[in-house]
């Protein structure tokens, strides 16, 4: 398939650190203000806490962790994602048919859903924000990775065309979708916030104060945001959808201090906190008076090859570097538990994930393979330098570990951290030969890691391995014109062996993430795309 034109690169996403991509890896703490205990007699509320105000509740613009945490709970796009498993299941759209190759899409939308302001959601609403999020004067962060395989998608955005071409409202409850390339997991990307509807009439009457009280069709409207303090979210009763809260108010509230976000929930002025600090981790688990969970997520941590770099370019080395490296401990002593041992580049908690196509940790494998690829005992491996960025709190563990590991084994490893930007610019202009980047994909779909990584379409973009396979483009090409799911998966888990064969990059563990709530909420459930489920949320009263 060629590549979207659109696709972004990496903004980057990288062990233990807060940063931005287009697939990105935004894990940040939560916890809130008017909690629970405060709330009247009359109504259920529920509060947790985030570090940092959100830059935007615009859907087209909005592109960080406490954005689109809310967000998904005050839009409502043609899917939603299941708060268990992270399938994509009908929202405003009540079902999908898909063409032979997976190029034409028609949604049939549920008659009856509504804007917070009442007006009824038709496709021509699912045009316009699409039209909206995609148009230049917007720069939205997001459309393009999530919307630019619709065909005219390019020429809107470079502001060649005024429409976009590749939909149409054959009636008001239809809409039809046409992509440039097959692209099977298509419905599944259709979850973000950026696409979902929104009404012309308001955006247009609000202006620039639409993204400060956004007007959505999802479960929760925002009733109130005070910059730096919180955001006031309370039940839509316009809402239609199948997500209908427990609660009757959520409070967003910004606690910039990981300490103070643990004070005030002991203090039952919060009743949850979301990504809890490492250092808090320990003591917070076995505290009596809050209830500790820790959840796989959908994120990668990868040390990456320049592949067309000596000595990188045998694949060999790649592989033998991999045997040498020891997942579990890593994961279970260096990091104490705050991830778990990669068996391939797909997490478990992804939709379709399969899993077990990665040899592990084998000293004596990976002696031999490194024989064989002509350094027997490591001796003639030149240095390396293993590049690294300074923000994340267990990236310089993990990179040290896996220098002693390979020291070890005969191979000298030399550490280079950088600063982020330095680190990015040097990512992407092709100057680094082994790195550590993270990714996880904008929806819970395998196509969403293995394509964007490791199609070569793909090179000079996300797939800053220079990685080139033309078995491996051929079933990534088929997967994503494969309609029926499990055969789909079956082709992509086909193509991740391959891709685990060659080894331009080395999957070393899966992300977890750790959460504290309050003993009076009653029903908490964190989501595989790293969201606290506000409609799932219960509390006692």
């Amino acid at each position: 398939m060629g590549r979207n034109p659109l696709q972004k690169t990496w903004v980057a996403v990288l062990i233990g650190a807060l940063v931005l991509l287009p697939a990105s890896l935004i894990l940040t703490m939560s916890g809130c203000g008017q909690s629970g205990s405060s709330a009247t007699s009359s109504s259920k509320a529920f509060a947790y806490s985030e570090l940092a105000d959100p830059s935007t509740l615009d859907p087209a613009l909005v592109n960080e962790g406490a954005g689109v945490n809310i967000d998904r709970y005050v839009f409502e796009g043609l899917v939603s994602y299941d708060p268990h498993t992270g399938e994509a299941k009908p929202a405003v759209a009540s079902s999908w048919d898909v063409n032979s190759d997976a190029t034409e899409f028609t949604f049939h939308l549920n008659k009856g859903f509504k804007f917070s302001d009442g007006q009824e959601v038709t496709a021509a609403d699912f045009i316009y924000a699409w039209t909206r999020a995609l148009e230049p004067a917007t720069a939205s962060p997001t459309a393009p990775e999530v919307l630019g395989q619709i065909k005219g998608a390019e020429d809107l955005a470079q502001g060649k065309a005024k429409t976009l071409a590749g939909v149409s409202a054959p009636d008001k409850y239809t809409l039809k979708v046409t992509l440039v390339s097959p692209m099977s997991e298509f419905p599944a990307m259709l979850g973000h916030p950026v696409a979902s509807p929104v009404p012309q009439k308001e955006v247009e009457r609000a202006g620039s104060r639409f993204p400060e009280a956004p007007v959505g069709d999802g479960p929760f409207v925002v009733k109130e945001w005070q910059h730096n303090d919180h955001v006031l979210l309370e039940k839509n009763p316009q809402y239609a959808g199948t997500r209908k809260p427990k609660v009757d108010k959520v409070t967003v509230k910004i606690i910039p201090s990981a300490t103070t976000a643990v004070a005030e929930l002991k203090a039952g002025n919060i009743d949850a906190i979301k990504d809890v600090d490492p250092g808090q981790a320990v003591s917070l688990k076995n505290d009596s008076k809050v209830k500790y969970i820790q959840v796989n997520a959908g994120t990668v941590e990868l040390i990456g090859f320049d592949v067309k770099k000596s000595p990188f370019d045998n694949a060999k080395l790649r592989q033998a570097i991999s045997l040498l490296i020891d997942r579990k401990t890593i994961a279970d002593k260096v990091i104490q538990g705050q991830s778990y041992p990669a068996d391939g580049f797909i997490p478990t908690s992804v939709f379709g994930y399969q899993g077990g196509v990665l040899t592990g940790f084998d000293a004596s494998k990976g002696a031999a393979m490194l024989a064989s690829a002509g350094y027997r005992g490591g001796k003639r491996v030149p240095p390396l330098t293993l590049s690294y960025p300074s923000q994340g709190a267990n990236t310089a563990l993990i990179v040290q570990a896996v220098q002693s590991e390979l020291k070890s084994a005969g191979i000298q490893v030399n550490l280079q951290q950088m600063d982020m930007n330095s680190f990015m610019e040097a990512m992407q202009s092709g100057k680094l030969g082994m790195f550590v980047v993270s990714w996880q994909s904008d929806y819970p779909g395998i196509g969403g890691f293995l394509q964007p990584l490791f199609d070569s379409a793909d090179i000079g973009g996300n797939d800053v391995f220079n990685y080139s396979n033309p078995d491996v483009d051929k079933l990534i090409q088929k997967a994503m014109a494969t309609t029926n799911a499990a055969q789909r998966n079956k082709i992509f888990t086909d193509a991740e062996k391959q891709i685990v064969s060659d080894m331009p990059a080395i999957p070393v563990v899966f992300g977890k993430d750790a959460l504290v709530y309050a003993p009076r909420v009653t029903s908490f459930v964190y989501t595989p795309m790293g969201d606290i489920a506000l409609d799932q949320v219960n509390v006692s009263d």
